[in-house]
């Protein structure tokens, strides 16, 4: 028996049963079907019989079930050319340039079939296209690429505290009748041991040379290491005075390459946890009116970042910065 022939002995049930039970109501609870639903069926067997209770063929669709191929060229074009565009920008845009009509759950299940469905998705894509065409890598289509050439991505070796120290600048703001607000941080690379500091107006070679001075020496010499090297980008921040109080320290100092700046992972990685555990939830919290209270939140945080946050990074393992720092301390006095 078909599915068909099925339906159509079930729906002659339901009308035998129906007339042999004397009630319409406690006919449909027992079969579990509506009451509106059995007058409908109960009309064209009437009307035609025991075949009018036969399902119908469906009509076909006026609609193709995909959008044309040259429509899903367009769409997936524009969204490569303009990743962070979302279902509902890419229609009004294809519509007011191109003159294609598409509604934007069309264009969303384009995207979706494609894997282009996320923002992320489309910015990968566009990643992996300027590699091939411009030569332009980011740190993870340049992990990418070694992993096909059967190469281990290689990462910054820092062995003992002091070793190595990664400093960049970040900007967070502009602070209501204190103009713009930098934050400067450094970050250990053998422990991930972090130091930051505030200034207000525009970064210069002075104020990095301060930092350095007032805030990053003075951490480390607190906890028994001396800075060995500093690593920075090429901003004319990190030349000049910043050069001559490296020299006075006597601290090597290195910068990345051009257009290198996962060299620079590191301190990258900790301003964007600063960013994201601190930043976005003390501005929903409260209104800053000086550069102080913002210091003191960010003294507060590194405090708990370098003496009570667990890391789970290939270097901490689980531990805390301050933690990674007295392991090498007992190593130290070991070997003494």
């Amino acid at each position: 028996m078909t599915l068909v022939d099925s339906v159509h002995q079930f729906r002659l049930h339901a009308m035998s049963y129906a007339a042999a039970l004397g009630n319409v109501s406690q006919a449909c609870r027992d079969l579990g079907i509506s009451r509106t639903l059995f007058y409908r069926w109960k009309a064209r067997f009437e009307r035609y019989g025991s075949d009018g209770l036969r399902p119908g063929q469906r009509k076909a669709s006026l609609h193709p079930g995909q959008t044309p191929p040259h429509l899903e060229r367009s769409v997936l074009a524009w969204a490569i050319a303009e990743p962070t565009w979302g279902p509902l920008r890419l229609s009004s845009e294809l519509r007011r340039q191109r003159g294609l009509v598409l509604h934007p759950s069309t264009v969303y299940r384009i995207l979706k079939r494609h894997g282009l469905r996320t923002r992320f998705e489309r910015l990968v894509v566009l990643e992996q296209h300027s590699a091939e065409t411009a030569g332009l890598l980011t740190e993870r289509t340049r992990r990418q690429l070694l992993r096909a050439q059967g190469q281990k991505p290689r990462h910054i070796q820092a062995s003992v505290p002091g070793e190595l120290v990664c400093i960049d600048t970040f900007y967070i703001g502009k602070l209501k009748g204190g103009g713009k607000v930098w934050q400067y941080t450094a970050c250990d690379a053998a422990t991930s041991f972090g130091v930051a500091r505030l200034i207000t107006g525009n970064w210069s070679a002075k104020k990095s040379a301060a930092f350095l001075r007032e805030a990053v020496v003075p951490a480390f010499d607190k906890q028994g290491f001396e800075i060995q090297r500093v690593l920075t980008d090429c901003g004319r921040e990190y030349y000049g005075e910043f050069d001559k109080a490296c020299v006075a320290k006597a601290i090597q100092h290195t910068r990345t390459k051009p257009r290198h700046a996962w060299t620079n992972g590191f301190v990258e990685r900790l301003q964007g946890t600063i960013l994201r555990e601190l930043w976005r939830v003390a501005f929903r919290r409260r209104f800053f009116i000086s550069v102080t209270q913002m210091q003191r939140d960010l003294d507060g945080y590194l405090e708990y970042y370098n003496f009570e946050r667990v890391h789970h990074g290939y270097r901490t393992k689980g531990r805390t910065p301050s933690e990674v720092i007295k392991a090498h301390s007992n190593k130290t006095e070991v070997s003494l």
